[in-house]
């Protein structure tokens, strides 16, 4: 029992300590620190330099093949999380009546969760440093998926379609690159490593802060007053884990990867959320209040599907 409870409070540390940098983009917004337009920029920073910085560093890590056998298991794995998640997210969008202007900003919340920002200091206390890997793999899964096909629900919103072209990106050429240097064992030398591992720190910060940023532009009353929003975050941060556990844990082997994945599972809306809205121009409010309720949720969500599922 004390047991639990110390895990249950040591994630919640976690959560929490990025609730407090959404916070700061608020304070920043609010106090004329950050406009609209340096938060548009901000946004184009981490997408485009500091996303991409990360995926690589993450990759850094030396080829064993115990360690590629659980990549594989954990991509079959991730794979078949993000099959459910998509049916769950259409099954619910058409169930709730989205309007159509909505719905891929909805769809893309409830399947790509917060696992690049969220998933490895989360990850880390959880399950110590051997799971960062694992989590580094998930998120070249996810940011394969997340530049394709969430860059195409997003624009498919908009009665765009989706641009092949779209596939031509930072993030997607960060992830071949990365997975091309983990196969063949290749590290990059020591100033070029460090300085793309200091600029893939800072896309938690700096995210969170953006976040925050695009929350302050909005009345508060407007974040938590639709209903379509809590029934997305339940969804999201308990309907998916247990989805997982119940469903894809039985079949999967490895306990560990087990853990890690339902940890995954069990992340709040993406940052990317805003972040690509933002971009791509779909309803960033809708994405806000999304993250916000969501994140928010998770900081009891994650540490109880913690104490429960794992």
């Amino acid at each position: 029992m004390t047991g639990m409870v110390t895990d249950f409070l040591v994630v919640a540390d976690q959560i929490f300590i990025l609730v407090l940098l959404i916070a700061a983009g608020y304070v920043a917004v609010s106090t004329k620190i950050l406009d609209p337009r340096a938060t548009r920029g901000l946004s184009g920073l981490l997408i485009n330099i500091t996303i991409p910085a990360l995926i690589i560093a993450s990759m850094q890590v030396p080829f064993t093949p115990a360690r590629l056998a659980g990549a594989e298991t954990l991509v079959l794995a991730a794979g078949a999380l993000f099959a459910i998640s998509f049916a769950i997210a259409w099954a619910v969008s058409k169930a709730m009546r989205v309007p159509a202007a909505e719905e891929g900003v909805l769809q893309f919340a409830i399947v790509f969760g917060n696992v690049g920002f969220m998933g490895f200091p989360v990850s880390l206390a959880l399950f110590g440093e051997e799971s960062l890997f694992y989590v580094a793999i998930f998120n070249l899964v996810f940011n394969v998926l997340v530049f394709s096909v969430g860059i195409a629900m997003l624009t498919e919103g908009r009665g765009e379609g989706f641009n092949p072209r779209l596939l031509i990106n930072p993030g997607i050429a960060a992830s071949i690159i990365g997975l091309a240097l983990f196969l063949g064992s290749i590290e990059i030398p020591g100033p070029f490593i460090d300085s793309i591992d200091l600029l893939g720190n800072v896309t938690t910060p700096l995210a969170m802060i953006v976040v925050g940023a695009m929350l302050a532009t909005f009345p508060a009353r407007e974040m938590v007053g639709n209903w379509r929003i809590w029934a997305a975050s339940a969804i999201l941060l308990l309907a998916i884990p247990a989805a997982y556990c119940y469903i894809l844990a039985p079949i999967v082997p490895d306990p560990f990867i087990n853990g890690i994945m339902i940890t995954m599972a069990a992340m709040p809306a993406a940052a990317n959320t805003v972040i690509f809205a933002e971009q791509y121009g779909a309803d960033s409010r809708l994405a806000s209040q999304i993250v916000f309720v969501s994140t928010i949720g998770s900081l009891v969500t994650i540490p109880l599907i913690a104490t429960v599922l794992l």
